[in-house]
């Protein structure tokens, strides 16, 4: 990490706040390298739980630069480790409940840019979204907090979420995803829910039993075919 880079994070920390022109200081720092190392990762976080108002230029940093952080330690590059997931879950989630926007938009990339993740970061970013849906608080919401239904920006994070690349089943919905949908089908039920929801819901559950089923076809062919192969003739 340069003087420069830790001097600006270190300033972000004491005061709380980071400008526009500090935040293209650090991206200029940081990738000089190719890659944002360990220190600098570190030096990221602490700024982050420091600035008291994250403007959209910080959240945009702070994602970008903890993804390329953590898919660049990857063995091989692009999969996320279990000691890296490990260290992201307790990182930004003190209390087992993520604080900020940036810190969940920081997992739903990582899904999405992943070759693949630990079974127990896609559970984690399930777990922390559904959170937010049921109890009307989290990182999701804008202006006042409520518990009156699905929003539009929760339904985008939830789309992202069970279709990423990286999730439980690349480009098709999970069995764990698809009974996260019904459980926030029923509980939020007479509420007022956003059309993106409606539509991600019935999508959701189309993809979850289309897959399950081809999965079944295929599982009952390949048994056909089994039986179709010519069978030794017993030796008497």
């Amino acid at each position: 990490m340069s003087m420069h880079f830790d001097a600006l994070a270190a300033r972000a920390v004491a005061d709380g706040a980071i400008s526009a022109e500090e935040i293209l200081s650090l991206r200029r720092e940081g990738w000089s390298n190719g890659s944002i190392e360990p220190d600098e990762a570190e030096a990221i976080f602490l700024a982050n739980d420091a600035i008291r108002d994250a403007t959209p230029e910080w959240a945009d940093f702070f994602v970008e630069a903890l993804v390329d952080y953590a898919l660049s330690n990857g063995s091989p590059r692009g999969y996320v480790s279990q000691t890296m997931a490990d260290t992201l879950v307790a990182r930004i989630s003190r209390d087992g409940q993520v604080d900020s926007m940036a810190e969940l938009e920081l997992i739903v990339r990582l899904l999405e840019k992943a070759v693949d993740v630990p079974t127990s970061l896609k559970d984690f970013a399930l777990r922390q979204i559904e959170s937010t849906v049921l109890t009307g608080t989290g990182p999701t919401r804008r202006g006042a907090l409520t518990d009156d239904g699905i929003n539009a920006v929760e339904a985008g994070l939830l789309r992202r979420m069970i279709f990423a690349a990286g999730g439980d089943r690349p480009a098709a919905v999970s069995r764990a995803a698809a009974a996260m949908l019904f459980r926030l089908k029923h509980a939020t039920l007479g509420r007022s829910n956003a059309p993106e929801w409606k539509s991600l819901f019935v999508q959701g559950v189309a993809n979850f039993l289309l897959a399950s089923a081809h999965d079944q076809i295929s599982s009952d062919r390949a048994a056909q075919l089994g039986d179709d192969q010519p069978r030794p003739v017993p030796v008497r």
